[in-house]
């Protein structure tokens, strides 16, 4: 699943705000104390609030604008909800299926949290799914026992041809024959908020929680405790990844301790009813237990015995980044059961601006990953401008001095220019302009080749490649300032299209001295990426035929049906990986094997020829 929004409401310095997401990668920007944080925090409890006691609501946390509305309200909605779960018995169903999803079509969770006390315990939490839901009874089906069902169904039983051959053991089974007895009977649907914190329900929400992205925030301002291993040692990370993978099985051992325990118990105050009676009223077996997590602890320990917690701010920041670049190697050659959300709060601290860089560019690497996405807050412009604007996310203060989330995305960037002290200028000589985002990835992943690099060095002679179909916000910024310069330009296209080989021709018919183009004579860039290459990184086969006529073939359209339909994956996600990962992998003899080398030496000699006039 991926998360698509998190509203809040009555939540700290928000009053009611939704914050919408990306899907791979978000920038969170604003000034001190705007309300960035609170933003990852609500997040942090939302999805680890019940696991760790030291992550929780306090009455402090109500908004002081809340008037006689005394909830605070986490609400989070989450698309690709498509996978089969198990709500009750063995049968799989869906979200669909089971009518939870909203009417967009994403799993909606609401907490809600009771602050009119001087003290939150954990009955004061609500947890709702807000579902478009048929209207068939004031109670929600999924709300109710089997013996509930039963009723129901019976009452129907004579209109239902296939009543005979309905499981009445199976409760999934019961109430798809009377959704579908009901839907086929034009009921009508209705926005239902489905109180799933109600004993009768708690266990389709811990099914369902199973498939929730796992989440992992890592704040800046951390103190440097033993405790605070999450920041310090990525091994806790990593041990909580792995035992998310089996929690179906570890809930079905919780279980069966719970209920051999319980026996137990209940017979001992049986035993005791028969002694005192008085005593043995109020008693009842409950079990409290711990994380699963917090039963392993592994350490990362220096060759004199010191743990990496007892090291400086900016060595643990390091190690961490060491993680994620670690990280990124392993999902680029395994696929990943879970999807994993990493927030991260202003990555650049105690980091050297080299670091800031590397470790940016190691973010956008995993969140290209279909089963990752990454939430960052940043105060530097630097990473601002590695990212796509529709990943920014922009808050500000409004006339009346509340925080708010800036929807248009004209104010959104000019808001980020002048927050961040951006400056709109080019100070290359010589631009090359791209299609798209996924081409730059390519030409900068090529250009460090040595005989591309040979012939010119891009990064050497300042010369920065421009995407003219969205791209980053430096792009987007710089696009504005090439009209009306003495910048020169060389414009490289896909011929696939014949607009663009129509204006490359338009560019070398009528010179004017500023702009040059190429059409490639491959059908895109993608198909200058070695089908070899893709076959070892996405585990696939691609057949002799397609691969001898390979300059001519639409890669992208290829691998959305041998790979990525499979895995839910978009096509400008597939055009990520081979731009980038696989891209990286790439050699001249590779190249050679396909008989491009030769046409991308001609495409940097002409970068040359430009550079030099």
């Amino acid at each position: 699943m991926k998360l698509k929004w998190v509203h809040l409401k009555n939540f700290r310095g928000y009053k009611d705000i939704t914050v919408n997401f990306d899907e791979n990668m978000n920038v969170i920007i604003g000034k001190n104390d705007i309300g960035k944080s609170t933003i990852m925090e609500a997040l942090e409890i939302f999805f680890n609030g019940s696991n760790n006691p030291q992550i929780k609501i306090d009455v402090d946390d109500l908004n002081i604008y809340s008037d006689d509305d005394k909830e605070i309200e986490i609400s989070c909605g989450f698309s690709d909800c498509s996978d089969e779960i198990i709500i009750d018995s063995a049968t799989k169903t869906t979200l669909n299926r089971e009518y939870l999803l909203n009417k967009e079509g994403l799993l909606e969770v609401k907490k809600v949290w009771n602050c009119s006390k001087e003290k939150i315990t954990a009955s004061d939490l609500k947890i709702y799914i807000n579902a478009n839901y048929p209207k068939i009874t004031d109670k929600p089906l999924v709300n109710m026992k089997i013996s509930e069902l039963k009723k129901i169904l019976e009452s129907i039983k004579e209109q239902i041809e296939s009543y005979d051959d309905i499981k009445k053991s199976v409760s999934s089974e019961i109430r798809m024959s009377i959704y579908n007895y009901y839907i086929h009977n034009e009921c009508e649907f209705e926005e239902t908020l489905i109180d799933i914190s109600k004993e009768d329900a708690k266990d389709i929400w811990s099914k369902i929680n199973l498939f929730l992205p796992v989440f992992f925030l890592f704040r800046s301002d951390r103190s440097n405790v033993d405790s605070d291993s999450e920041v310090q040692n990525p091994l806790k990370i990593a041990t909580k990844n792995a035992l998310k993978e089996i929690e179906y099985e570890l809930n079905a051992i919780k279980k069966k301790v719970e209920e051999a325990v319980k026996v137990i118990g209940d017979n001992t105050i049986n035993k005791l009813k028969e002694m005192n009676e008085e005593i043995a009223a109020n008693l009842e077996t409950e079990l409290n237990t711990k994380a699963w997590d917090s039963i392993f602890s592994f350490e990362l320990i220096d060759g004199k015995g010191i743990p990496l917690n007892k090291r400086g701010s900016g060595v643990r920041r390091l190690m961490l980044l060491s993680y994620f670049r670690a990280e990124a190697e392993r999902v680029m050659s395994e696929s990943c059961k879970n999807d994993i959300i990493y927030a991260i709060e202003e990555p650049e601290t105690s980091q050297h601006p080299n670091y800031q860089r590397m470790i940016m560019e190691t973010f956008i690497d995993i969140s290209n990953d279909p089963n990752h996405q990454i939430i960052l807050t940043t105060h530097t412009p630097e990473i601002a401008k590695m990212v796509n604007p529709e990943q920014l996310v922009f808050i500000k203060r409004n006339d009346k001095g509340f925080s708010e989330i800036v929807k248009d995305e004209e104010d959104k960037i000019n808001g980020i220019i002048d927050s961040l002290g951006i400056l709109p200028n080019i100070t290359s000589k010589l631009i090359i302009c791209v299609e798209g985002e996924t081409d730059v990835m390519f030409l900068e992943n090529i250009s460090k080749l040595k005989c591309f690099a040979d012939i010119i060095d891009l990064d050497e002679n300042n010369i920065s490649i421009l995407p003219m179909k969205g791209g980053n916000l430096k792009s987007w910024i710089g696009k504005n300032c090439l009209d009306g310069s003495n910048v020169k330009e060389m414009h490289l296209y896909d011929s696939d299209i014949q607009e663009y080989v129509n204006l490359i021709n338009d560019m070398n018919n009528k010179p004017d001295g500023r702009r040059w183009g190429i059409s490639t004579k491959r059908l895109e860039i993608e198909n200058y990426i070695p089908p070899h290459l893709i076959e070892e990184r996405l585990k696939i086969e691609i057949e002799k035929e397609i691969k001898d006529n390979w300059h001519k073939i639409d890669v992208p359209k290829l691998l959305m049906s041998k790979y990525g339909q499979k895995r839910n994956i978009e096509e400008k996600q597939i055009k990520c990986i081979l731009n980038g990962s696989i891209a990286k992998q790439i050699t001249k003899e590779s190249l050679e094997e396909i008989n491009a080398y030769e046409e991308i030496c001609e495409w940097f000699r002409k970068i040359k020829e430009i550079n030099n006039v």
